[in-house]
């Protein structure tokens, strides 16, 4: 599994190196002098992208028929990609972290900080969790690309339906929405309120982990190089 975990991080190092120096130079300037805060969340998607990039890579170099002849199982074969993304992931965390704090006041809080930080590992791991699996199946350009159109149309579809819909059917929607944020705010503190909901998040994208992990051993299985 360490030399599996070498090869892709050298794969990386070797291919990449120069493009997050940029990233990391550019999205910094921007988030400090343009206090732009969701550059610093999308360190945490872009250093997850690395890791997926690296299934692109073994197909043009066919390392995955090399790697049947070496005494490693398809499960630590495709863990390492999964591996690999929960380490870029975490690594993310604390150089977003920095970015945030080195913004001039009034910056974020600590809590919004941890909350935004959440809900970009979340979208991240969700979103690998189906890239990764439909790779395997379908290689790693087509996977890309249909799993963004899908998620942006269950991420905006509904919010343009929203709009579409007539005021009859809108109010009493955000009627319970605005009943369920003051029940939330009178029940819960801001502190435990923000500690619930990162807990939720990060379980419910160990769970994708988990599960697409599961469904790529067996689509790695099945496939023939």
């Amino acid at each position: 599994m360490k030399g599996l975990l070498y090869k892709d991080w050298a794969l990386i190092a070797g291919g990449y190196k120069a493009n997050f120096l940029f990233l990391l130079v550019f999205y910094g300037l921007l988030t400090v002098i343009g206090r732009m805060t969701f550059l610093a969340y999308a360190m945490v998607f872009v250093m997850g992208m690395y890791a997926s990039s690296t299934i692109s890579m073994d197909e043009n170099s066919h390392w995955d028929a090399y790697a049947h002849t070496l005494p490693v199982t398809p499960g630590q074969l495709v863990a390492a990609k999964y591996w690999l993304t929960l380490l870029l992931t975490a690594a993310s965390i604390p150089l977003s972290f920095l970015l945030i704090a080195l913004i001039p006041n009034p910056k974020p809080s600590p809590l919004e900080a941890a909350l935004g930080l959440a809900a970009a590992c979340t979208v991240t791991l969700f979103y690998f969790s189906f890239v990764i699996p439909l790779s395997y199946k379908f290689g790693a350009a087509k996977a890309r690309s249909w799993v963004s159109i899908s998620i942006l149309i269950v991420a905006f579809g509904p919010v343009l339906l929203f709009t579409q819909l007539p005021e009859g059917v809108t109010a009493p929607i955000k009627n319970a929405v605005a009943s369920l944020d003051a029940t939330v705010t009178a029940t819960w503190s801001e502190t435990s309120f923000t500690v619930a909901v990162v807990g939720a998040l990060l379980l419910f994208s160990l769970i994708c982990i988990v599960i697409s992990w599961a469904i790529s051993v067996r689509l790695y299985t099945r496939k023939t190089y």
